[in-house]
């Protein structure tokens, strides 16, 4: 993983083989090494990934072919089929497990046979790429890729595999015949991809791991805090995620382009929308526009009247939910975002506008994040109860400072490394543009500074050291 000490091996590794061969061969090269760094994760996920890629290769030149062929009927039945299959191994390796769990069968299941049902890494992302293949290929959007290289490389690019973006096929492999004329030292691509890495690394090894073991102990026993606490709780889950997810994008963002290859920006300042609508459009930007693609506007999206468009809007979320977990929290999570949205709709519709419209949307998205980060349904209604119930109750604070392992060095850190992620995003945020690139056009001078002060952020505040376990990303479970 990114965040493995191995992983800077693999990657200049990569590198070194990749700039060395022959332009043509580069392709064929970051294949072979996605192939790698998949079997890395484990065999099961590179058996899982190479058959789907065949499958869903072949299933599309056949879907073409009759479309082609004056057969559409043909064409239509093998669309259906094949995107049926995607859909229900999907649901089967999300659902399967948690209804053996509901209904206490785990016990009744060989072992064997549970192991063969945990997800494979990074099922969810390339299932959804396969499924807007072909989807695109039966509208006749696209056409069927004929290089299996170039498509085994779409699915399995080591820099998306793991948690996204999820890449529409237009997008990534017209790249591919270009990466022949690329050259390594291109300073401002270098530079770029340095930056988002180093972003991406503070994000997730200042930030994002020094408040998961905080958050794990307040989500675990909320009964031992009080409200104020809850409240704290639940915000610094809410910059966990964020860094987290956010974190692994830029990296990810930073690692293609050393290859020449650009990826969706999944995340665009999403904290500062004015709306929750707006909130969806920075949030996790491939998934949303996937929905939008092909969930929303194949149900009608808003071409047949106002109501139809919030019901629609609601199934979205509804899915949305679904897909990110199996359980009762990840739907209340995935209809509490869609109410939000239709809410926003009405208001807008009235030619009206939430009040402190952005520390508004802040909040609904952190008191959603709870169903989100809790155990299980019955767990987010017991922390939200108690967050609005057992008061504050001053006379605990260094117990329960003790209990979380934080003094005053710790503490400022933690504040210290968030105002520095507030204020990094409210630069790109006034302008218009993620802050790894904003700081491609500042002087020398100020982004030597900047590469600077980030490398000695990590040195020094990084989780790491002896007896160091990195949290695995977040997002890596969905």
């Amino acid at each position: 993983m990114f965040v493995s000490f191995m992983f800077p091996v693999f990657l200049i590794t990569a590198a070194l083989f990749y700039f060395a061969a022959p332009g043509k061969y580069r392709p064929a090269l970051l294949f072979a090494f996605s192939c790698l760094f998949c079997s890395w994760l484990g065999l099961r996920s590179l058996f899982f990934v190479f058959v789907l890629s065949v499958f869903t290769f072949f299933a599309a030149r056949l879907i073409e072919k009759n479309r082609l062929c004056a057969h559409p009927l043909r064409s239509r039945i093998w669309s259906v089929f094949s995107i049926a299959f995607c859909l229900l191994l999907m649901a089967g390796y999300k659902y399967i497990p948690y209804f053996l769990q509901v209904r206490g069968l785990t016990e009744l299941v060989p072992d064997p046979v549970l192991g063969h049902l945990a997800v494979p890494i990074g099922l969810s992302f390339y299932l959804f790429q396969a499924i807007g293949y072909l989807a695109d290929v039966s509208a006749g959007k696209c056409s069927s890729e004929t290089n299996f290289i170039y498509f085994g490389l779409y699915m399995t690019y080591f820099p998306k595999f793991v948690s996204g973006p999820i890449e529409s096929f237009q997008d990534f492999v017209p790249q591919l015949s270009k990466l022949r004329k690329l050259k390594f030292l291109d300073r401002g691509r270098l530079s770029l991809a340095f930056t988002y890495l180093l972003y991406g690394y503070f994000m997730k090894l200042v930030i994002a791991d020094r408040l998961s073991p905080l958050v794990g102990v307040i989500f675990e026993a909320p009964e031992n805090f009080d409200s104020l606490w809850l409240a704290i709780g639940a915000f610094l889950y809410t910059i966990q995620i964020y860094c987290d997810f956010a974190g692994y994008s830029f990296i990810a963002l930073g690692c293609s382009r050393l290859f020449g290859i650009s990826l969706t920006p999944n995340f665009v300042t999403p904290y500062f929308a004015e709306n929750i609508t707006q909130f969806w459009r920075r949030w996790h930007v491939s998934l949303s526009r996937w929905l939008r693609d092909y969930v929303y506007i194949p149900l009608g999206g808003n071409r047949k009247g106002f109501w139809r468009k919030c019901v629609n809007t609601l199934i979205v979320f509804l899915l949305c939910g679904m897909w990110h977990g199996a359980g009762l929290s990840f739907v209340a999570w995935g209809l509490l975002h869609g109410l939000f949205c239709v809410a926003d709709s009405l208001l807008k519709k009235r030619g009206k506008k939430l009040p402190f419209s952005r520390l508004t949307t802040f909040l609904e998205v952190a008191f959603a994040w709870i169903f989100f980060r809790a155990s299980g349904l019955g767990s987010a209604l017991k922390y939200i109860f108690l967050l609005f119930t057992c008061g504050i109750r001053p006379g605990q604070t260094q117990e329960i400072l003790k209990t979380l392992n934080l003094d005053l060095i710790e503490i400022l850190v933690i504040l210290i490394g968030i105002l520095l992620v507030f204020l990094m995003d409210y630069h790109g945020y006034k302008n218009h543009m993620l802050f790894p690139e904003l700081v491609q056009e500042k002087d020398n001078s100020v982004r030597y500074m900047i590469f600077y002060v980030l490398i000695i952020l990590l040195f020094i505040f990084g989780i790491y050291g002896p007896g160091y376990h990195t949290e695995q990303f977040i997002y890596m479970q969905f």
